[in-house]
């Protein structure tokens, strides 16, 4: 199995191969390293992309009995998600299968689970994005160890050892900013996000005076998810991988418009 080290290298290469240096892509890239179909086999689809959870998109027994085929709400944004992808990539639906996904489709990754490689460069991908193109006077370093940074911090039924996913500091090493990446947000771990948030800044304030800001980046679709991390005043920004994808493409505008797109993100630090 690679190492985290030889995960984030990888995806990484296959990032600048799809992206070169063009920001407004940025999403494209991360999307072809990363996201994958989903087998479907239900109301006319074979495949969907993995927008949102897989139960979603296959139905249950039960549900497949009484609808009698008749597509689900997130199979048909999911269907306009592959649209949209497929147009971006200058490809019809079905090439779009095959031009996403490319990390695990590496012969190193074949057969391994998804889950812990695909946390790993999607952080991985978010610090060299924000190394290619944000503030190069600023450090972006992964899976810091809060306690080397704030001595003795410590979150209510979490481990004795937190590590912040990406930790930005300036040319002094004075702590700015703490990057949460998350590729998606489970209901049970939003409480996660929140709690720590406040427990950090407090401790960064205590400690140095410094005002620490904090950022969460995911590429979650569930409304309600990304609806209740907007509503937390701690977050200086929630960060979608392609704001537009949910907003615009999804119909969801109106429920997560104060959304920052990842281009926004890179701007503001």
């Amino acid at each position: 199995m690679p190492s985290k080290s030889e995960t984030i290298q990888r995806a990484t290469q296959l990032f600048d191969l799809m992206i070169s240096n063009d920001l407004s892509k940025a999403w494209l890239g991360i999307y072809q390293v990363l996201m994958w179909f989903e087998r479907v086999s239900y109301a006319g689809y074979t495949d969907l992309p993995h927008i949102i959870d897989a139960d979603k998109l296959r139905p249950s027994v039960s549900r497949r009995k009484k609808r009698a085929q008749q597509p689900t709400v997130w199979q048909k944004r999911a269907e306009t998600i592959q649209i949209y992808l497929s147009d971006h990539l200058n490809c019809t639906t079905e090439e779009a299968k095959k031009k996403v996904d490319l990390l695990m489709k590496h012969r190193d990754f074949k057969g391994l689970q998804r889950h812990n490689p695909l946390g790993t460069a999607f952080a991985g991908l978010t610090r060299h994005i924000l190394q290619k193109f944000s503030n190069s006077s600023l450090s972006y370093d992964l899976e810091v160890n809060a306690n080397d940074i704030f001595p003795g911090i410590t979150f209510p039924g979490r481990s004795t050892t937190p590590a912040m996913d990406i930790y930005v500091s300036d040319s002094q090493g004075q702590p700015k900013a703490i990057v949460s990446v998350k590729w998606s947000v489970r209901h049970d771990r939003i409480n996660d996000l929140t709690n720590e948030c406040p427990v950090y800044k407090a401790a960064a304030q205590r400690q140095s005076r410094i005002k620490l800001s904090y950022y969460v980046v995911t590429n979650e679709f569930d409304p309600a998810r990304l609806s209740k991390l907007l509503q937390d005043t701690c977050f200086d920004a929630v960060v979608h991988v392609h704001k537009p994808a949910v907003t615009e493409v999804c119909g969801l505008d109106g429920r997560l418009a104060n959304l920052k797109d990842l281009t926004d993100f890179v701007r503001m630090l």
